[in-house]
């Protein structure tokens, strides 16, 4: 349990309250003048079976402890925690001495490779010597704006010039070595790592600099290509080089294109191709795909014809690698890729590029051609079918068309969406003349074969998720009835933590219902904090919500930036949610939602703007049952429960329900003709 939860269930709102506004008991709830605007008439209710509390004046506002505290003081969230944890006797543990020296340590190490990338780049640009390294970037034909924009660099063919203008600038040997700018002998000789080489920086999708890429001039140079040693700052299973000015192009287009090496990304980048970006190690990691799973739904892999390695993935159903360069391997791994298409709902696609060329050569000869080529990348699956059939025909045998269908069917239904896995068999059956019951028969033999072992890690990972979430309508850990983990919220704001423009898409969708019907504008105005139950939810999105109002950032680099560190730690396990687990944890509104939820070829283009209809649809219900709890207890005289402002909140809440559940039923009507 974090500390958050854990101060929260220690927490009884109505005392919380109390210290603030006269509280009067009313049936089973509680009642005060507004603390938050002059009023002559109670409208703020205390719900202490929810532990929420709400504003039916002129406010309108309302949500958990937190949130009551941080508005009545004006305080941010971080305060509020610290504030309300010493009431309940919740200790909030700093960091940590050897936390501190980590995060120290690793901002000195940031300093000297920004301070080495300088360097390297105003060599590049002024050293006599480097006129080597300045033919061989006019002749790669980049352009003094792209040299600039990447800041590409020379290191002289010296063996201390590096270290000594590090040493210069206040860094010892053992942080340049540890920056793994510097190498260290076996006879405690230290000396430079980058001699005589075209440097460029690699950096983190924030733009920090977090090591070098190198590309030597000399002939019997071993390695011809070098990188910065693994380390505490660079990691290649979680780099992915251009990020950081790919982003942008990126969510605009939500499409990125995975190329192989540094020159293609810079030449496609200079073309003006620029949600293009490179892998870093020998093959896409999980980590990287949920990276770019925050911008883009569509991911297409530019396949060199002679490294894509299909035949030998198909026959042994593991990664085939091979040799690109003298120190470089890519891999490709289509079991791997076809789970990804299901596990985080992205449309992965593959191009292969004509023999003998790369993205660097075909787009510096033909733009139009590389642009063309992308736009007729077809999915994984089609991919891995045609390649591995190519040599099938309506003469081969059965035994060879059955080899055939048995190799790939591991791969093809390797997705964790049923929809997707019963349309690779359907393709299958085509291309095998084999047909689709038996395909299907092969399939459950093996997973009837699977069932009967030791769950794999996944799926482990699977059950614990789905086990951390409380079924709505229990009471939480604390005992308090009405207290859950609201998955729908979690699920919600995960999906726009990962791709923040998904919530224009949203608000365009509530605006369309508003022309629907002129009754219901409050009801169905934008997304906002209200639609959050949760004080930390609500700061988390009110911060994300401000992230789209400015540019010098990435939104979410902008919520890691001003979150204060316990709401940046509820960040990363939003982010980390399995969706499709807690999807199916979710109980449905009405059969409507229940149908839309095993539709992920539909979902996969409108589950955003059908989950936030949920959520606001979960925001009505949860208002109305206050507006019901306060009329059954009677808490109100009776010429305020018959006044006008709220029976028209009712109606108005009313026909936003109606509204909203005929949408979800449209889209499931549909979803059925798809």
């Amino acid at each position: 349990m974090s500390v958050i939860d854990d101060v929260k269930n220690r927490l009884d709102i109505v005392d919380v309250v109390s210290g603030y506004t006269t509280l009067q008991k009313a049936g089973r709830n509680y009642k005060a003048l507004c603390p938050f605007h002059q009023e002559k008439t109670p409208s703020f209710v205390v719900f202490p079976e929810t532990q929420t509390w709400r504003c039916f004046g002129a406010c309108g506002e309302g949500g958990d402890a937190f949130n009551f505290v941080m508005k009545a003081e004006g305080w941010d969230f971080s305060e509020t925690l610290r504030e309300l944890a010493k009431r309940v006797g919740v200790e909030i543990t700093p960091f940590s001495s050897e936390q501190t020296q980590r995060q120290e340590e690793s901002e000195r190490l940031q300093a000297i490779l920004d301070e080495t990338a300088r360097l390297f780049h105003d060599q590049l640009l002024n050293l006599p010597a480097a006129q080597v390294a300045r033919d061989y970037v006019v002749n790669r034909g980049l352009s003094a704006e792209t040299v600039a924009a990447f800041m590409l660099g020379y290191a002289p063919d010296d063996y201390r010039s590096t270290l000594q203008h590090l040493q210069m600038h206040g860094y010892s040997q053992d942080e340049i070595v540890e920056a793994g700018v510097a190498i260290r002998n076996d006879k405690g000789n230290v000396y430079d790592r980058f001699r005589h080489r075209l440097v460029i920086p690699i950096r983190d999708s924030r733009g920090r600099t977090v090591g070098f890429g190198a590309r030597a001039f000399a002939k019997d140079a071993v390695p011809k290509y070098l990188n910065s040693p693994q380390g505490l700052l660079f990691d290649k299973s979680q780099l992915l080089f251009g990020l950081d000015m790919a982003r942008r192009a990126i969510r605009e287009t939500e499409t990125v294109v995975i190329v192989e090496g540094y020159m293609d990304v810079m030449q496609a980048h200079q073309a003006g191709f620029a949600n293009v970006v490179a892998q870093m190690g020998t093959a896409l990691t999980e980590t990287q795909l949920k990276q770019l799973d925050r911008y883009a739904n569509r991911l297409i892999l530019a396949l060199d014809p002679d490294m894509a390695g299909v035949n030998a993935t198909m026959r042994g159903l593991n990664v085939a690698q091979q040799t690109l360069g003298a120190d470089q391997q890519a891999s490709f791994d289509p079991r791997g890729m076809i789970r990804y298409t299901g596990m985080l709902n992205m449309d992965i696609r593959v191009v292969t590029l004509p023999d003998g060329q790369d993205p660097d050569d075909l787009i510096r000869e033909n733009p139009a051609a590389w642009e063309a080529l992308v736009g007729r990348a077809i999915p994984i699956a089609e991919y891995v079918i045609q390649q591995s059939t190519a040599s099938l025909n309506r003469h081969s045998s059965y035994h060879e068309r059955e080899r055939v269908a048995r190799d790939l069917l591991p791969i093809l239904t390797a997705t964790e969406s049923d929809l997707q896995r019963n349309g690779n068999i359907q393709s299958l059956a085509r291309r095998v003349w084999i047909d689709e019951k038996t395909l299907m028969q092969w399939t459950q033999r093996r997973r009837a074969i699977q069932t009967r072992a030791v769950p794999t890690v996944h799926e482990q990972r699977q059950l614990a998720g789905r086990s951390s979430y409380n079924h709505p309508g229990r009471g939480s850990k604390s005992g308090k009835p009405g207290q859950t983990t609201a998955p729908q919220e979690s699920l919600c704001l995960s999906l726009l933590l990962e791709q923040p423009d998904r919530l224009a898409a949203a608000n365009r969708k509530l605006r369309e219902l508003q022309t629907q019907d002129a009754h219901v504008n409050p009801s169905l105005g934008p997304l906002g904090t209200q639609d959050f139950s949760r004080g930390d939810y609500q700061a988390i999105f009110d911060v994300l919500e401000r992230s789209l109002y400015q540019d010098e950032l990435d939104p979410l680099d902008y919520v890691f930036d001003y979150l204060p560190h316990a709401l940046a730690e509820r960040v990363d396990q939003l982010l980390a949610l399995p969706h499709e687990v807690v999807r199916r944890a979710l109980p449905p509104q009405d059969s409507a939602t229940a149908y839309l939820r095993t539709l992920p070829g539909v979902t996969q283009f409108t589950s955003f703007e059908i989950e936030s209809l949920i959520l606001r649809q979960s925001r009505i219900e949860r208002e109305l049952q206050e507006l019901y709890f306060l009329q059954q207890d009677s808490q109100f005289e009776e010429n305020e429960l018959t006044d006008y402002h709220y029976q028209e909140r009712l109606r108005d809440y009313s026909r936003a329900r109606r509204l909203i559940t005929l949408t979800l039923r449209d889209i499931r009507g549909y979803a059925r003709n798809v």
